[in-house]
């Protein structure tokens, strides 16, 4: 009888230990609305970006009105592994919005091609290149002329379309349609890729800093006159460099390095 009883509690705790080490799968999709992101879409079905592009078999963060995803996160055990649970808390700290912009920091750039060394250049003219050639201008003027249509277009974090820009996304679009052959790079990529110019030109970049974290955070393109057009939190806007929220988070005025001719 004692052997019959302790058959019966076994059988029970075998049935109990695999259905605890199951969980049910279903089909769910998501149709892509206007202001959507990734992170928005992931976070409201309780997914990580990365899991929800896996999903859909997505290369890129990009994503359009009327598309649709499967939100649906399978899983094989109740309990998370410690490289699930990793990911989810990396992802999460990653994507932290500041109220005033953001920026896609977790772009990973190609690491750049190290040119040749320059030559020795006087200490009164480093960092202080001449005005640009007539080539690298006609960039410059057409980048300030694409950049323009652009305003109010939504923000959308990684995007690099009309549909939606995030900041770097924005400036990689309107100079790669202004001629200049650009990587895809984040605000910080893109601060180590251009040179200090100290009397800036239309066409230049904007740097700021410590906005949604520290260090290089946002970037812009310089207008004149103390302006800058941008894609900030919501959309792509025309901001002055000497507003209250700016000017306190300035970090100065970059060109391209391909366009230092």
């Amino acid at each position: 009888m004692k052997a019959k009883v302790l058959s019966l509690l076994a059988t029970a705790a075998l049935a109990t230990a695999l259905t605890a080490g199951q969980a049910n799968a279903t089909s769910d999709t998501y149709v892509v609305k206007k202001g959507d992101t990734l992170w928005k879409i992931a976070s409201s079905h309780k997914i990580s970006v990365e899991e929800l592009k896996t999903l859909n078999n997505m290369k890129s963060e990009s994503i359009k009105i009327d598309q649709k995803l499967v939100v649906t996160k399978k899983t094989t055990s109740t309990k998370p592994s410690a490289a699930i649970q990793t990911s989810k808390t990396a992802t999460a700290d990653s994507l932290t919005v500041s109220k005033q912009t953001s920026s896609t920091s977790q772009f990973k750039a190609p690491a750049p091609v190290a040119p040749p060394a320059p030559a020795p250049v006087p200490p009164s003219q480093v960092d202080k290149p001449h005005a640009p050639g007539a080539a690298s201008q006609s960039i410059m003027a057409a980048a300030t002329e694409v950049s323009l249509p652009l305003l109010d277009t939504p923000y959308v974090w990684a995007g690099v379309t009309p549909e939606g820009f995030d900041c770097s996304g924005f400036i990689y679009y309107v100079f790669r349609t202004a001629g200049l052959d650009l990587p895809r790079l984040d605000t910080v990529g893109m601060h180590a890729n251009a040179t200090t110019v100290d009397e800036p030109v239309p066409g230049d970049l904007v740097f700021f800093q410590n906005t949604y974290r520290e260090g290089i955070s946002h970037a812009g393109i310089y207008l004149g006159d103390g302006n800058f057009i941008h894609a900030g939190t919501k959309k792509v806007e025309v901001a002055s460099i000497n507003s209250a929220y700016w000017k306190d988070k300035f970090a100065g005025y970059k060109r391209f390095n391909q366009l230092i001719k």
